[in-house]
């Protein structure tokens, strides 16, 4: 998706970005939350 915001935004749809903002967010938050806590606890 970066790739398209940074270079083909003529071809972005702004009602699929909103929708990927409101709705896959929040679980992109909690999975890199969970990623995070396994690298922290790896390390101890």
């Amino acid at each position: 998706m970066r790739d398209i915001i940074s270079h083909h935004y003529f071809d972005l749809n702004p009602e699929i970005v909103f929708d990927v903002c409101k709705n896959e967010i929040s679980r992109l938050s909690t999975l890199l939350d969970e990623i995070i806590d396994d690298i922290e606890n790896y390390k101890s």
